[in-house]
Parts: structure tokens; C-alpha cells; sequence
């Protein structure tokens, strides 16, 4: 949140961002503090250059009264909302916020006494710091938490350089996307790949020793680590970001990194001319240089299974809804609304329910061995029987009508009756 959390509302607080000498001392206390309640405390690394801080990110797992339980009620596990009063007391915070959803807390902790650097500001208005803590469900889960967040933004870019690719990193774990649902559900079309950070790097082509332990020295050095991926590439045809993405647009003015990234470093790399991507050579349509992607993709992680098996899934709780419209364009526009109706109702029960209720039914299947239907003997089956069919439905329906009619009329002729005794 930047530090902004606490800042706004009835009552708000000063929360200016703190000074590295302030951002490493406060990370020091609160991570010691949070040990005697986690036995793993950890905060992501720092991106490059920071002048100050916002606020301070840590992560926890593995709460300690679980692993060394000294009582029966000790070996339950807690909700954020459960151990927030617990850590806002750790903390010595005076305010916090507790997200269920997302199972982690924002808290205000005033800011040290000891700070010598304020000056006149010290005894003028009361400063506090924002700390956001996430509550880890595993150990799994809290390294790749870690490794996203790692280096500030150094996956906003890496995430702008992989996705054209199909591939995605998300707070689970890197995903190959498949194109024939993004579209309409971002969530569904992703298969999970791998949660390990290690393998993640390895299969990005991206070196893994001296630069996950540490902050880089400068932006710059970060850059060049990103541009080791193997899908980055730069060259004089591409297209400048910052003029065709609104989203990057607005992702500029607020996080200088990225502005850097786009009007600094990509001039420089395509004015020189280096990284061309190879096996992008003699593809002429980015789709097949996807398909390759995802090819790779299935060999390394073993997915191919569960990328066809959950494409099929979605096509075929999709698949009525497309044989309902498919019906309805087979169909014309002009019948009576009534008898169009009917006739609608009795080929969906045909088609889509294999009723015999009609005495008229497909002659071969219009479904595959997998369930999907053929559209084209679909559409045919329509467009050659639905005259007969709806003279048999329009019947059907008018017969059950009047029988209606002539029950009411029975029933209140029979009331009268009663009434007038």
C-alpha cells in the first residue's frame, strides 16, 4: 500500500516514508519480535537504489505453538483474524487492519523514539510506519511469495516480457495460459507449472547464484539481469509500450522503475541492437512461437495431461450454451412468436436430450466420441426438421392449451355449482 493505509479516514495518521537507517532498523525489530511467535520470518528483497521506504513487507509461517505444541489446544491452527491481537501486541502496534480474504494485516507502529535525524520534527508531530504482514499457509507458499516480491519490480517486467509467450507468474506459481479461454476467464485458462522459484529461472534461461540473495547495487544491473531471459528481445520493429499500453501508461507515472525500464533502457538495448531472440527466427506468426512456448512447457513440467484435460472441461460446460444460440440461428426470425416457441423448446429436447417425445430424432449422432457436438450436422438436422418439428410441437402445445382452458372452465363451472346449493 505504500504506507498510505493509515493516512486517510476520520482519524488519520502520519505516515511518511522512512529513511533506509529507519527501513532496516524498524525490519530488525519487527522481525525479532515476530520470532517468538514464527518460526520463519522473512521480508522479500529490496529493490535496487531505495532512498526510502513506504512501508515494511514481511512474511511469516509455521506458527510456533503449532510445531511445539504444550497443550492439546495449542495444535489448532489460527486465522489471521485470530492471531491479529497477538501480533499487534508483538508489534507494540496502535492500530491495525486485518484482511481475511487475502489472510494478512496492515498495522501502525509509531515511529522510533531514538531517531535522532528529526530534529525539530521530533516533538511535532507524532510519525508511525506501515506494516504489511502476510500469513504464509507453507513453507512453499512463502518462498514463492518471497521470490515474486523479490528485487521491487523486477516482475512487473519480467511479467511483461513472458506473457506474450503464454506464461504468467501469479501469487501461485508460474502458469502457461491457454489462449481458447483467456478471453473470457483469466483464472481458468491458467495451468499451474511449477511453485519452485529454481525451476521458474532455470526454465527462463536466467541464472540463479548471486541474484536471489541480495539487493542489486543499481537499476541499471537489474535491468541487464531481466534482459538475460531468454524470451526478452528488442528490436528497431517493436513497438514502444509506453505509446500502445494504457495500463503501462499509468503503471509509469507511479512506479519509476518502470518508466526507467521503458524510456532508458529499452532505447539503449535497441539502439545497439542485442537481444534478438533466436528462436523467434523464421516464425512469421507469433502464435505458432506460443505454440512452441507451450510445447516446451509440456516436456519440462509434464502438464500436456492437464492443459488438454482442463481446455475440454470448460469447452464442455460451454458446449449447451453454443448448441442453444446454434439452434436459435437455424432457426427463422420471422415464425409466429408462440409457435417459434414451441418449436424451440421441442428441438432443444431433441437435440440436447435425446427425447423420443416427437417420434423425429437424429438419424447419426451429432456428437463426437468425446461429447462435443458436430455443428455442421448439427445445424443441418435443424434447418431440414424443424417445419415438421414445429408443426408437431405447436400442436402439442395447443392441444395442452386448450386442455387447460377446458379444465379451468370444468373447475369454475363446478364452483358455481357448490356456491349457488
Amino acid at each position: 500500500m505504500g504506507g498510505s493505509i493509515f493516512s486517510s479516514g476520520d482519524d488519520p495518521l502520519h505516515t511518511p516514508r522512512m529513511p533506509p537507517y529507519i527501513y532496516h532498523q524498524v525490519k530488525a525489530a519487527c522481525h525479532a519480535a515476530l520470532r517468538t511467535m514464527f518460526l520463519c520470518v522473512a521480508s522479500p528483497i529490496e529493490g535496487p537504489e531505495k532512498k526510502d521506504y513506504g512501508d515494511l513487507d514481511i512474511l511469516v509461517a509455521m506458527e510456533t505453538r503449532l510445531v511445539f505444541p504444550t497443550s492439546p489446544q495449542h495444535d489448532v491452527p489460527r486465522g489471521v483474524e485470530e492471531l491479529a491481537a497477538d501480533i499487534k501486541a508483538a508489534l507494540n502496534a496502535e492500530r491495525f487492519i486485518v484482511n481475511p480474504y487475502t489472510n494478512s494485516m496492515h498495522l501502525a507502529i509509531p515511529w522510533p523514539k531514538e531517531d535522532s535525524q528529526l530534529g525539530e520534527e521530533k516533538d511535532s508531530t507524532q510519525r508511525y510506519f506501515q506494516v504489511d504482514i502476510s500469513i504464509c499457509k507453507s513453507m512453499d507458499q512463502m518462498f514463492w511469495a518471497l521470490f515474486k516480491s523479490a528485487h521491487g519490480d523486477a516482475w512487473t517486467l519480467l511479467g511483461s516480457i513472458i506473457r506474450p509467450f503464454g506464461l504468467t507468474a501469479d501469487d501461485e506459481g508460474l502458469c502457461l495460459r491457454i489462449p481458447e479461454i483467456e478471453k473470457l476467464d483469466r483464472k481458468k485458462a491458467r495451468v499451474l507449472l511449477t511453485t519452485d522459484p529454481v525451476e521458474v529461472l532455470h526454465f527462463l534461461g536466467m541464472q540463479v547464484e548471486g541474484y536471489w540473495s541480495e539487493p542489486f547495487p543499481t537499476v541499471d544491473a537489474m535491468f541487464s539481469y531481466i534482459a538475460t531471459c531468454r524470451f526478452f528481445t528488442v528490436h528497431e520493429s517493436s513497438p514502444d509500450p509506453s505509446q500502445d499500453n494504457s495500463t503501462t501508461k499509468r503503471n509509469m507515472k507511479a512506479r519509476p522503475i518502470l518508466r526507467k525500464w521503458v524510456e532508458d533502457f529499452l532505447p539503449r538495448v535497441r539502439a545497439d541492437g542485442r537481444f534478438e531472440l533466436q528462436h523467434q527466427k523464421g516464425v512469421s506468426d507469433t502464435s505458432d512461437l506460443r505454440v512452441r512456448v507451450r510445447d516446451e512447457a509440456f516436456r519440462t513440467f509434464n502438464v500436456e495431461p492437464i492443459y488438454w484435460a482442463q481446455l475440454k472441461d470448460w469447452r464442455l460446460k460451454r458446449e449447451p450454451e453454443a448448441v442453444k444460440n446454434l439452434i436459435k440461428s437455424a432457426i427463422p426470425n420471422d415464425l409466429d412468436p408462440q409457435f417459434r416457441g414451441s418449436l424451440l423448446s421441442a428441438i432443444k429436447k431433441i437435440v440436447m436430450e435425446d427425447s423420443t417425445e416427437y417420434n423425429l430424432r437424429p438419424k447419426i449422432s451429432l456428437r463426437d466420441d468425446e461429447g462435443f457436438y458436430d455443428k455442421d450436422k448439427t445445424r443441418a438436422f435443424v434447418e431440414e426438421n424443424w417445419e415438421d418439428i414445429g408443426k408437431l410441437a405447436f400442436r402439442k402445445y395447443s392441444d395442452a392449451y386448450y386442455a387447460r382452458l377446458q379444465s379451468k372452465k370444468l373447475k369454475s363451472a363446478h364452483e358455481n355449482a357448490i356456491q349457488s346449493q
